[in-house]
């Protein structure tokens, strides 16, 4: 910890600039194991450059919330050190809020977390006041330097919505500290734009090139508790929210890769038994074991059928049926309860037919948009500044994005390979259950 301050190339930044607290998160075990945490899974398997990692994703939203909480807060006249009290912790945000991800990323959030009733926030949370790396940061330097403790920064982490947001004294010229809230988790965060810079970058998908984020940040300001982006900006506002669209229906959502995670998240939900995730999740210098490498590295799990799938990249589910379905708030709750019903009665008719297939696992996957992936399902509001000055309250379905066509909702039936023969009929099952007015029943 002798040195003042570093500096690490980054591909799509540039030089990455951290001071002494910044370097001393970096430098600790919880930070440097997202090297070896994917930032897409399983993405890799069908864009091969996509082994990108959330370490490399966290420094770029370290530098992007700072960028923007410079320009915010510099409208306001403040003096030049609140300023860079209040960019400073945009920036610590930025690189602790991943800190949590678990192996897999968001396939173990969906297959292990759930079940357990925690996300990647919590954890992340409980690390930042717990592991005795990072505490130790927030004593020697952060608590003392701009005034957060390892227990606020935990609190931010977890925040799901402005009203739990902790900071909330105002800063100057009607604004308050909980704007800091849009920066790191509004439509168009630091995070949010990062990753569709670095997604595209490594999968070569590309909707995010171009993406004049800085314009965005410039074109950003506070008023009260919000961030309102003006109107000047809002061609590069439309282009994020396009780019997030295009790169869901292209990489997070594509077919075989969710036949991947699919496979990745059965070969985790096995590996419990292995792993104890529950006493993992009561001791954090325990659960930072736990990330991609040690996962596929470990002997027992190795052996498992689903790691040699992985290993061996082969896809052991084919994509039989896709419905594409309407894009609207009905909809949203038909996608959340409907996928077990759908895939039970499947199941049943398919077993009406052949009986022998009764009591085998996993001879059908359905599966659904993960919504938090899809804009299209977001309560997440913007407000826009018009050319009269007036501010205008969205929802994102309501913005360029929700004149989209609705091919982003999409209902995918698979059938597991060993059970290739039914194919044809569970398509035949599949569309007189998904078309018409036959869907309804499952609402």
């Amino acid at each position: 910890m002798d040195k003042e301050l570093v500096q690490i190339k980054d591909p799509i930044h540039g030089y990455l600039r951290l001071v002494k607290h910044e370097i001393c998160l970096v430098s600790s075990s919880p930070i440097q194991r997202l090297r070896r945490l994917k930032q897409l899974g399983t993405s890799h398997l069908v864009y091969p450059g996509a082994v990108h990692n959330r370490f490399s994703h966290s420094l770029g939203s370290m530098y992007v919330a700072g960028v923007f909480a410079e320009y915010i807060y510099s409208r306001l006249g403040l003096s030049q050190s609140e300023v860079g009290r209040l960019k400073q912790i945009a920036r610590l945000i930025g690189l602790l809020h991943d800190i949590g991800h678990g192996p897999f990323s968001h396939t173990f959030e969906d297959h292990v977390l759930v079940n357990y009733e925690v996300n990647h926030e919590v954890l992340g949370s409980k690390i930042i006041k717990e592991h005795p790396e990072v505490t130790k940061c927030f004593d020697n330097y952060i608590e003392k330097e701009i005034g957060i403790s390892s227990e606020v920064m935990a609190k931010l982490i977890e925040a799901v919505s402005l009203e739990t947001w902790p900071l909330t004294s105002s800063i100057g010229g009607g604004v308050s500290e909980k704007s800091l809230y849009y920066i790191i988790k509004g439509a168009y965060s630091a995070d949010i734009v990062d990753y569709l810079l670095r997604d595209s970058y490594f999968t070569g998908a590309n909707y995010g090139f171009g993406l004049d984020w800085e314009r965005l940040a410039f074109h950003s300001k506070p008023v009260k508790d919000k961030i309102v982006v003006e109107y000047k900006a809002k061609d590069v506002l439309d282009h994020l929210l396009i780019a997030r669209i295009f790169m869901f229906k292209t990489v997070y959502y594509h077919k075989t890769v969710r036949a991947f995670d699919k496979i990745a998240g059965e070969m985790l939900l096995k590996a419990d038994k292995i792993l104890n995730y529950g006493e993992r999740f009561d001791d954090v210098t325990k659960y930072i074991e736990l990330d991609d490498e040690y996962v596929l590295s470990h002997p027992e799990i190795r052996q498992l059928e689903e790691s040699r799938y992985l290993l061996d990249r082969r896809v052991p589910y084919k994509n039989i049926y896709q419905a594409i379905l309407p894009v609207d708030q009905t909809l949203k709750g038909f996608l959340a309860i409907s996928k077990e019903a759908i895939k039970k009665s499947l199941e049943e008719r398919l077993v009406n037919l052949h009986p022998e297939v009764a009591g085998r696992d996993n001879v059908i996957f359905v599966d659904t948009p993960k919504l938090p992936t899809n804009p299209m399902f977001e309560e997440t509001v913007i407000y826009i500044e018009n050319e009269e000055g007036e501010i205008e309250t969205k929802p994102v379905r309501e913005t360029i994005a929700g004149s989209m066509p609705a091919e982003l909702a999409f209902l995918r039936i698979y059938v597991r390979d060993k059970y290739m023969q039914y194919s044809n009929e569970v398509r035949e099952i599949a569309r007189s259950l998904l078309s018409g007015k036959e869907i309804r029943s499952f609402y």
